[in-house]
Formats: C-alpha cells, structure tokens, sequence
C-alpha cells in the first residue's frame, strides 16, 4: 500500500506505480484534507478519556497497589519458576 498526502500546485498530477502492481487492479482515491489546524482541533474535541468511567467498580482496599501492580506481577512471575 502506498499513502502520500501532497499539496498540488497544477491539476495534473502524475503517479509512480511500483512494478508489482502492473497488471494487478488498483483503486486510488483523491480527496481533499481538512487543515492541519481544524483536524487538530477536531482530534482534542472528540478526544474522551475513560478515567473515572469505571470508578464505580474499583476495589478501594486495593487502589494502592496500583502503582506497583505491573513490578509485583513480572516478580512473581518469574519467581514461580526458579
């Protein structure tokens, strides 16, 4: 697959096609872009976070184990096969 995103300056644009597409069916596509500032901005808008979305179902008595869960995992881990 090859993807590039160009400005043109003329209405003709003329494309390479790699040998091993030659006598293949391809399919491009050409539409236009929104600015770089609009798709920005877009992306922060839409962006959600699930922080808190599953606070409800958390175990307080653990929460503090959060911060060294992943270390205490690998230890055991690989301390059940020694």
């Amino acid at each position: 697959m090859i993807r590039e995103v160009i400005r043109p300056k003329h209405t003709k644009i003329t494309i390479n096609i790699p040998r091993n597409y030659i006598g293949r069916e391809i399919e491009y596509i050409i539409f236009p872009l929104e600015e770089k500032e609009n798709d920005e901005a877009r992306v922060h808008k839409s962006k959600k976070t699930l922080r808190g979305v599953f606070n409800q179902y958390a175990d307080k008595s653990k929460l503090a184990l959060e911060n060294t869960a992943w270390q205490n995992h690998i230890i055991g881990k690989y301390k059940e096969n020694d």
